[in-house]
């Protein structure tokens, strides 16, 4: 019986995945309208309050009365602005077909991803490999999030992907088959010990999204002046064990898939860099982290807001646990 679940799930996928982009055209305009009439107290009601609250909190920043640190890649100011809750949901439904084709290896996906800064992730491996350390390729829920950890496997044999338990027994089996690779072990979280283990067996690479997380701790931030949670505990273990940390994600423009790699936090970077990092971020008015939080999880957390500012219309804003309040 299971082994007819699984054949029976396999084809279903495999022919949804090769209908037409008119058909899921169709089918997002049909569904929204019910999907949204459903929700409006459940993630339609939190999207819409999400992205009510963000907006204040950034027409406040673009008045200048909540000034905070920006770079040359920083956000239009007015990206967020400019969307809508149906924008974000259009977002997780395309980019969600994008992912699922690209996990298939359609070419027509592959042949659009494009890698931006790979000598950031290059350096990053050989800096650790001189100190015998591994890393860990950490993002958010943003653009075709999926392929980010088949990404991984294009820089080491090694990758480590912590997974959470959704769905039924046989769909979690399909998607995992859909999801693997040769470079490629998944864990549950209940296995993490053994995951670390095998990190620095291997001196591979530890894969994660880092803004949504079920029956685990997280780390107190702010995204746009509202308490959020990051789920950073365990890349903040294994830097303090001696792992270097890159932050990357990805978008989905017209004709490409991004996969940009931004920063490298060496190993240990809170002995060796905290004090230094947190000095220059309070000199900005940097707000990202609760005063219990390290200079490490206020950077990444600096970091996550400003992915999130530059294409809103690209992340889940609809997780319970994306704000405390």
């Amino acid at each position: 019986m299971h082994r007819a679940k699984v054949i029976t799930y396999k084809f279903l996928i495999n022919i949804l995945l090769r209908l037409p982009d008119a058909f899921y055209a169709v089918l997002f305009a049909v569904v929204f309208p019910i999907y949204k009439a459903l929700h409006k107290e459940r993630a339609y009601g939190r999207v819409e309050k999400h992205l009510a609250a963000a907006k204040e909190y950034e027409a406040r920043e673009n008045n200048g009365t909540n000034k905070m640190l920006r770079d040359i890649k920083s956000p239009h100011p007015n990206a967020l602005a400019t969307i809508n809750a149906r924008d974000t949901f259009r977002g997780i439904f395309w980019n969600a077909l994008e992912s699922y084709r690209g996990l298939a290896r359609f070419k027509s996906v592959e042949k659009r991803i494009v890698y931006e800064n790979e000598h950031i992730i290059r350096d990053a491996i050989a800096d650790c490999a001189n100190q015998n350390a591994p890393i860990a390729g950490i993002s958010i829920h943003q653009g075709a999030f999926e392929l980010l950890h088949r990404a991984l496997c294009r820089y080491s044999e090694h990758v480590h992907l912590i997974t959470d338990s959704v769905g039924d027994t046989t769909f979690r089996e399909v998607l995992k088959n859909l999801r693997s690779d040769k470079h490629l072990t998944e864990y549950h979280p209940d296995e993490t010990g053994r995951l670390i283990r095998e990190l620095f067996r291997t001196k591979g690479i530890l894969a994660m999204v880092i803004d949504q997380g079920k029956h685990t701790k997280g780390n107190t931030v702010s995204l746009f002046g509202r308490p959020s949670t990051l789920y950073l505990r365990l890349p903040q273990k294994i830097n303090e064990m001696g792992a270097g940390i890159v932050t990357f994600r990805t978008w989905s423009e017209q004709e490409r898939i991004i996969i940009r790699f931004e920063s490298y936090y060496p190993p240990k970077f809170d002995i060796q860099h905290g004090r230094e990092t947190s000095a220059r971020l309070n000199d900005h008015s940097v707000k990202n982290a609760t005063p219990s939080e390290s200079a490490l999880v206020t950077a990444i957390a600096h970091e996550v807001e400003t992915w999130i500012a530059e294409h809103p219309e690209q992340w889940s804003w609809n997780y319970h646990g994306n704000f405390i309040r």
